[in-house]
């Protein structure tokens, strides 16, 4: 147990190479084959693996473990998972250390079920079980954690964002308290907000609020022309985005968003 059992989930990354890794890109943690996660392609530059045992890691927050996907759902996931990363800049991707996204199932953490975690040694472990729309959606969000660590090393606390709330707006208790599906899908009833979800912690309204701008454009786009707050935050993203590479924003579409009227 070393890079992986050590790496505890947001906050930590992979910083040794593993051997005959590239200098190109960031490696991945030298026990993840101990774990059963094996190569089996990559896509604009980061490694897609296969869960191909029951695993169990020793996080921070507790145990987590998962099991091999089915050949089914994992051809899916990865056909899938392929289409979204062509959707970044290969350097954007280099830029915030994701080395690999390990493709599994009953992903679960202290036992209960997660769809993803980002940032384990430099992976991100994925249950390729989810439909299309929440697979897609928990891929960009947990990008965007890799993102944020990459930007100023932490995801939070961010006074900058949080400035951009309503007057007397105070987060929940952190994403791991609102975890159920329903708490990811789009609420009309939140002035700021894309999700409930986002109403958790500054890092996952950040990271659902890029997530939301790459998959439902359109309604993102609707809700910001009578709602100030969650332009504000399309444009700070853009501009942090803008800051790391300065092709990923037109790329991944956050300029035509912020130039809708």
């Amino acid at each position: 147990m070393a890079a992986l059992a050590l790496a505890g989930g947001i906050g930590v990354v992979a910083t040794r190479h593993a051997e005959g890794a590239s200098d190109d890109g960031p490696a991945l943690p030298s026990d993840a084959a101990t774990f059963g996660f094996v190569v089996r392609g990559h896509a604009s530059g980061v490694a897609l693996l296969e869960s191909t045992k029951p695993f169990s890691l020793a996080l921070a927050n507790g145990p987590v473990h998962g099991v091999p996907p089915t050949s089914a759902r994992l051809a899916t996931a990865s056909a899938i998972v392929s289409r979204e990363l062509a959707r970044y800049p290969v350097a954007f991707l280099r830029g915030v250390r994701l080395a690999g996204i390990v493709l599994t199932e009953d992903l679960a953490e202290n036992e209960m079920p997660i769809p993803s975690l980002p940032n384990v040694g430099g992976l991100l472990l994925l249950d390729v079980s989810s439909v299309e729309s929440d697979l897609v959606r928990s891929l960009h969000h947990e990008i965007f954690h890799f993102f944020d660590l990459a930007d100023d090393g932490r995801v939070s606390p961010d006074a900058a964002w949080e400035a951009l709330n309503p007057p007397g707006f105070v987060y929940g208790s952190g994403g791991r308290t609102l975890r159920g599906t329903w708490a990811a899908h789009p609420s009309d009833d939140l002035p700021g907000f894309v999700s409930v979800y986002a109403t958790s912690g500054v890092e996952e309204d950040k990271a659902d609020t890029f997530a939301f701008a790459l998959t439902r454009a359109p309604l993102v786009r609707a809700r910001m022309t009578s709602n100030a707050v969650l332009r504000a935050k399309i444009e700070e993203l853009t501009r942090r985005v803008t800051a790391l590479d300065a092709a990923a924003a037109q790329r991944l579409g956050l300029d035509a968003l912020l130039a809708a009227r």
